[in-house]
């Protein structure tokens, strides 16, 4: 009994000396180098990052070390040094993040990137501490969905385009309002979100079983609906983490805890059949550790991870404080 007592300490004990080692490695080099060296451990996503045609095909994920945020209790300007990402969008010439405090201390808020890095990040206060799970860039509303609050179902709220562009953090820093919110009474919670011509997708994140995702689709002559209508539900590996489609493919994240990722690859007509089994997918493609949401914007997938926020990056050594852009074309190079 002594004898395996002590080969569990010498285990657990050489896993720790590795970790770190590994950490401090990583520590010493710079940015760019330590990305280069996580993505090398993942061919399929090496490649793509390799032939990525972006620029810049990185983009530094803002607060991760300070976000001023309003205080819950107080309603108060205060720093925030939790602050975690989350959900992920692509535009044309924005890139929007959103993220909430590891404590809940504070609310959650939404970074909006200019992709030619010429504009300063803007920060955006959330009315609640939402995890904000996810994000998508609707075109018709011309409007910002986020995951929002709801007591035992899903709700997605939206933001107007005119009311992101009209908001000054300073000098007084307010709560950005909601202008449309639809409920999702099918799912416990919506976790992610993502957008196809007009039908909005919204998916419930499960760690121990399989997720759901549900699609309702606007009416053409109407700015919003709120019927609460779904077309469809569509059963999805546990633990997904986003949906994200290019051409006839749809594109499903997981992961959870510190264990590599992955990027499943379906075809539209499975996602027709209201089932997406992962042993059932035409590629699975091996991510770092704690991937939250994907995007497709024209010939590329952007991916984030939380990894970078304080509450993580002491629980991985390939922790990432950038959204990575991908080639598509090189990522599904040799679906089945």
């Amino acid at each position: 009994m002594i004898f395996v007592l002590i080969n569990i300490i010498l285990l657990f004990s050489l896993a720790f000396i590795l970790f770190y080692t590994e950490k401090i490695r990583f520590l010493k080099k710079g940015s760019s180098d330590i990305l280069l060296d996580i993505l090398k451990r993942y061919p399929d996503l090496y490649k793509a990052f390799k032939n990525t045609k972006s620029d810049p095909v990185t983009f530094s994920i803002p607060g991760l070390f300070k976000t001023q945020t309003l205080e819950k209790d107080s309603e108060k300007l205060d720093d925030c040094y939790d602050i975690t990402p989350q959900g992920l969008t692509v535009t044309e010439n924005h890139i929007f993040i959103s993220a909430y405090c590891y404590t809940h201390k504070h609310h959650s808020v939404i970074f909006m990137l200019d992709k030619k890095e010429i504009d300063p990040p803007k920060t955006m206060i959330l009315k609640d501490r939402t995890h904000a799970g996810g994000l998508a860039y609707d075109e018709n509303r011309q409007c910002l969905w986020v995951c929002s609050a709801a007591k035992n179902h899903g709700r997605v709220s939206a933001i107007l385009k005119d009311d992101i562009l009209s908001y000054q953090f300073v000098p007084n820093p307010e709560i950005i309002p909601y202008y449309h919110s639809i409920n999702f009474p099918a799912i416990p919670q919506a976790s992610f979100i993502t957008i196809k011509g007009n039908s909005l997708f919204a998916g419930s994140f499960d760690k121990t079983k399989d997720g759901a995702v549900v699609k309702t689709t606007f009416d053409k002559g109407e700015e919003f609906a709120n019927d609460d209508s779904v077309d469809e539900t569509i059963d999805i590996p546990k633990r997904a983490q986003a949906m994200a489609f290019y051409k006839e493919y749809c594109l499903i994240s997981q992961s959870f805890g510190p264990v590599n990722s992955k990027i499943y690859i379906f075809s539209s007509k499975q996602l027709s059949s209201g089932k997406l089994n992962s042993k059932a997918a035409l590629k699975i493609i091996k991510a770092p550790p704690y991937l939250e949401q994907i995007a497709v914007f024209d010939t590329h997938l952007y991916a984030i991870f939380e990894s970078g926020a304080r509450n993580y990056r002491k629980k991985t050594a390939k922790f990432l404080m950038e959204v990575v852009a991908f080639h598509l074309p090189s990522l599904l190079d040799k679906v089945e």
